[in-house]
């Protein structure tokens, strides 16, 4: 009864999941033995197989103009016999005639020798060199050694040698036959299977082709025809358009050779025609002949570098003009796929394999697309890719390669726009990064890398298109009108820098800024006068709650600023985003770039057109100010805290300052920045300056720090009058910066007097900047 167990039939696909590998390699050993040895049937198939794919055009042609298929078949069958007798007969006759004409050849190549050797300079050097070591060869082989004469004895009579001569019997006359006819028979009886091959191929082909969709499809019609399909359709076009192509470059190298003067010049234009089928070794061996022959003939040197210089022009002309016209790169098959796949058919087949390399490693490849088993045979052989773009642009951001990332970008960015790869390829590459960090498979630092580099390829992308359209001037104004806020971590920044340039190439203002720039305390401090939208960039699957907390501390600002939200982790058109609009409070969700750069820049020529001038308010809703208890802070006083830290900030020239007090009763949202660093400051209750933070080993390494996009750090604790840390004041900056003594001693003092108006119910009295001072 075991076998009635359900559970008994959930174990076999395993077993044969994990048998495939071994019984697909068994296969594919078997098959190249079958090839081997079997050489001597499957050779003639396999070339009438090949001549089938030619032929069949012409039959299909005649029985458009209803002649039967036998007689369609023997027509084209016959004319091709007609054609490829008529080429041997003038190979022969060019064969015979060149046997002549050696003995004069071989007298000029030995004048030629003879010439170099007086007229180089080291001629005597080399002679002498020559015979010293033939002379020593022979005293090696004893050749050289002297036989004593023998002595007659006195009275004996010296005989003279005698002369044997060894000749060989008349052959008899099944002996000359065969002898003559033996080496041919080979060929002829190959040349008789290929014809029979042919014929019968052209007359059963659809039989043919409904027997092997019956054998290889396993059930499965629409694969196994494809395959068939898509195999005929590249073996024939690459046949027939090889074909062209040889034609074109040997017609034209006969009549070149002819006029030259080189012998038997139809004979190498033959050659060079037929050779060429050899991938990449064709050519050379096709030159190599009229090349040997132009020494022999010419007693100077003008005919060879005539010949020369002609197989050079043809291949040059051949390879950059004529074949990518005809066909391309139609085969499908990589250039070191054709270099592997001619040394195993040779191995295999011998000549005749070299020459069939190309078509039958094209089946191969197209089987492997269809087959699952086979498959790493079309990724390794073909040439399509088998990375996505954005797989590659990401592959390239992991491994810090920015020459080839920033190749694929301008390649990208020439064959449609900047947008499109933004959209396409750069965007995609970093959600594949985001979900690496979801999945915790992704260190860091590799992230941090990720971003830093994507980064650069827009800087390098954005001086790529001004190069290409110099004349085209991007609009610029005194103040960004778009303000681009990095959401969470610094992949989101790499996203924000990619909609600030392609607004930018429409000629709008925009500014970027990292993601601790919307950070609780920094919020406040944004200079938001003259904008007119603000986008928020998002790789977090679920944004909502961080983009709702600044929109709706902004918006009280400026009210007349148009909010939106790139949420880049959602598909385009799956309707989330209206929903998503409702749950962030922004005016507009953005799913692509086109969508976002569209709408952002109807906001900004609408604001221009109506000549709106923004108003920023300081925030006012009590609900949204954290109730400071120990610190004994009101709505109000919160207020004049931020407007503190902006003054503070201004006084040390920085983007950001920020002062955080303890508070376990607070409901702001917290960021993990400020949990980091200023731990450190409170912990250690003193001075921490960090002049950036990437080589510091205290922060080099922690994601909450570096993801916020912070390079510059210095925080002073802020002490009660008995001594006691509640909180600490930092400056923050995007980049690194020296911050000497002095200026540790002046934030101290600034940090004294504020917490002296923090006890005092803040009345404060900074003081102002140096500049300001003088």
């Amino acid at each position: 009864m075991a076998d009635l167990n359900p559970a008994s039939p959930q174990r076999l696909p395993a077993v044969q999941t994990a048998a495939s590998p071994i019984l697909t390699a068994g296969s594919i050993v078997l098959a190249i033995g079958a090839l081997y040895f079997g050489s001597e049937i499957f050779v003639p198939f396999a070339l009438a197989i090949l001549l089938s794919f030619i032929l069949t055009p012409m039959v299909n042609w005649l029985r458009r103009w209803r002649v039967p298929r036998i007689a369609a078949v023997l027509m084209a069958v016959s004319l091709a016999f007609v054609v490829v007798t008529g080429v041997a007969l003038v190979i022969g006759r060019q064969l015979v005639q060149l046997a002549d004409n050696l003995p004069k050849y071989q007298t000029t190549i030995t004048e030629k020798i003879h010439s170099l050797r007086e007229s180089a300079p080291g001629g005597s050097v080399v002679s002498k060199v020559t015979t010293t070591v033939e002379d020593l060869g022979k005293e090696i082989s004893g050749g050289n050694k002297k036989s004593e004469p023998v002595q007659p004895r006195l009275g004996s009579r010296v005989e003279e040698p005698v002369t044997v001569r060894l000749e060989a019997p008349q052959p008899r006359p099944l002996e000359l036959i065969r002898s003559v006819v033996g080496p041919l028979l080979a060929p002829l009886a190959t040349a008789g299977l290929v014809v029979i091959f042919v014929i019968f191929v052209l007359l059963e082909r659809e039989d043919l082709r409904d027997r092997f969709i019956k054998l290889a499809g396993a059930g499965d019609l629409q694969k196994s025809t494809q395959a068939i399909n898509d195999a005929a359709t590249r073996v024939s076009r690459y046949l027939v358009m090889q074909l062209i192509v040889n034609l074109t470059y040997g017609i034209p190298i006969g009549i070149a050779l002819y006029f030259v003067g080189v012998p038997n010049a139809i004979l190498w234009g033959l050659l060079a025609a037929v050779l060429r089928f050899i991938p990449y070794l064709g050519p050379f061996l096709a030159a190599l002949f009229p090349i040997a022959l132009a020494i022999a003939v010419d007693p100077g040197w003008t005919m060879l570098f005539w010949v020369v210089g002609l197989f050079l022009v043809a291949e040059l002309i051949s390879n950059n003009v004529i074949e990518p016209w005809l066909y391309g790169s139609s085969t499908g098959l990589s250039s070191l796929a054709i270099i592997i796949a001619a040394i195993f058919w040779t191995m295999l087949w011998g000549p005749v394999g070299l020459f069939l390399s190309t078509p039958l490693t094209v089946c191969v490849v197209v089987i492997g697309r269809y087959v699952p088993q086979l498959e790493f045979l079309g990724i390794l052989l073909g040439s399509d890719p088998v990375l996505a773009p954005e797989e590659q642009l990401y592959q390239r951001l992991l491994a810090g390669n920015v020459e080839e990332a920033v190749e694929i970008a301008e390649d990208y960015v020439d064959a449609c726009s900047s947008r499109e790869f933004y959209d396409n390829v750069a965007i995609p590459a970093l959600r594949l990064a985001e979900n690496d960090r979801q999945r915790n498979t992704s260190d860091t630092n590799y992230r941090r890398l990720v971003a830093d580099t994507a980064v650069f390829v827009v800087r390098e992308v954005e001086d790529h298109v001004r190069e290409k359209a110099p004349d085209e001037e991007n609009l610029t104004a005194e103040r960004p009108s778009i303000l681009c806020l990095a959401g969470r971590t610094e992949l989101d920044h790499a996203a924000a820098e990619m909609i600030a340039q392609v607004l930018q190439e429409r000629g709008l203002s925009a500014k970027v800024l990292p993601p601790i720039a919307v950070s609780q305390g920094a919020l406040g401090q944004l200079d938001l006068q003259g904008i007119d939208a603000v986008c928020l960039s998002y790789f977090h699957p679920q944004p909502q709650v961080y983009a709702r907390y600044a929109f709706r501390r902004l918006r009280r600002r400026a009210p007349h600023v148009k909010f939106a939200v790139c949420c880049w982790n959602l598909a385009a058109g799956t309707g989330q985003t209206e929903e998503l609009k409702r749950q962030t409070a922004a005016d507009a969700v953005f799913a692509s770039l086109q969508a976002c750069t569209d709408q952002i820049a109807e906001w900004t020529h609408r604001a221009a057109a109506r000549g709106e001038a923004l108003q920023v308010v300081s925030e006012t809703e009590p609900t949204q100010v954290a109730p400071l208890h120990r610190a004994g802070l009101t709505a109000v006083q919160r207020q004049e805290l931020d407007h503190a830290s902006r003054k503070i900030a201004q006084a040390f020239e920085v983007p950001i300052a920020l002062v955080s007090l303890n508070d376990s009763g607070s409901q702001e949202v917290n960021d993990a920045h400020e949990n980091s660093l200023d731990a450190h400051v409170i912990a250690a209750n003193d001075v921490l300056v960090s002049e950036d933070v990437t080589e510091d080993p205290r922060f080099a390494d922690d994601p909450r720090v570096l993801e916020k996009g912070i390079r510059f750090y210095a925080g002073v604790p802020l002490r009660t009058s008995s001594g006691e840390a509640i909180g600490c004041l930092c400056l923050v900056d995007m980049q690194p910066r020296n911050f000497p003594d002095q200026e540790r001693q002046r934030l101290q003092e600034m940090a004294g007097k504020l917490m002296v108006d923090i006890e005092k119910g803040l009345s404060l009295s900074l003081p102002p900047r140096p500049s300001d001072a003088a």
